[in-house]
């Protein structure tokens, strides 16, 4: 009875000392705006889950509707298994005739027998060409045929030669010939021409004619063809044009001068 009456009197103390005028309110306003907040987070989220979700689908049943080489090209699915030419040159068209500039039907044919190390070689490809480009090749006068004649002495012009040949098939061989050409005191010291040729490639096709260069073993085949030419003929000295017009095929060994390129042309048109 006494502990009774004793815990009585204490919840009686205790209840006496609460303010009676501390009344607790609650806050309506902050608290449906803090709800509405939470469900708008809410709907968000999901509505960025299913686009996500949709446009993952979306993409996985157009690359199921497309060939093996577009996969490649588009995610870099597929490319297991390829041929490696064809993985690294995947949704690019190869061009066959990269080596060949001019209108097919000009009177005279130069074909350009060239050394990518050789100095000579370089020169004519810095300082005559291009003039002899604008002059006679440009305007359908004559066509020029590219012609790869590494030399022995050279340690790096057949691998100059790759570089060449799968910028070409990509269709920037001429960019690259350019390049190999006005830079080759550099790359030919160092061997190092991978930097040369990324200077005037796109990364993207620069990774591409990495992956030929590397694996394609194809891409020596229009080096063979040149090579049998030389051997046929007979060619020891780069560069060597020889000048083709009516079945006739006459050759320059050396350096030519563009006076000297015109005088060839002007005396087998007076023919």
């Amino acid at each position: 009875m006494n502990d009774e009456l004793s815990t009585a009197q204490w919840v009686s103390r205790r209840m006496q000392v609460l303010d009676p005028d501390e009344v607790w309110h609650p806050k309506t306003a902050a608290a449906l705006a803090k709800l509405r907040w939470r469900d708008s987070k809410r709907r968000t989220w999901r509505r960025g889950w299913v686009w996500s979700f949709a446009t993952t689908a979306a993409c996985a049943a157009v690359l199921l509707g497309v060939p093996a080489p577009a996969k490649c090209a588009i995610a870099g699915v597929g490319c297991k298994g390829l041929a490696p030419a064809v993985a690294a040159s995947a949704g690019s068209h190869a061009i066959a005739n990269y080596k060949e500039s001019g209108s097919p039907t000009a009177p005279v044919t130069i074909e350009i027998f060239s050394d990518y190390e050789c100095p000579a070689c370089a020169h004519f490809f810095t300082n005559v060409f291009p003039q002899f480009e604008d002059e006679y090749v440009k305007t359908g006068k004559v066509r020029v045929v590219h012609r790869d004649f590494p030399l022995s002495q050279h340690p790096y012009s057949r691998l100059a030669a790759r570089y060449a040949n799968a910028a070409g098939q990509l269709g920037h061989y001429n960019d690259v010939v350019m390049q190999l050409f006005s830079h080759q005191p550099e790359w030919a010291a160092t061997g190092n021409v991978d930097a040369a040729v990324a200077q005037v490639l796109p990364p993207a096709t620069m990774q591409q004619v990495r992956a030929m260069v590397e694996k394609d073993p194809k891409l020596d085949d229009t080096v063979m063809s040149d090579l049998a030419i030389v051997a046929k003929e007979q060619l020891n000295q780069t560069p060597t044009i020889v000048f083709v017009y009516k079945g006739n095929r006459r050759k320059v060994t050396g350096p030519p001068t563009l006076a000297i390129l015109k005088s060839f042309i002007s005396e087998m048109l007076a023919q």
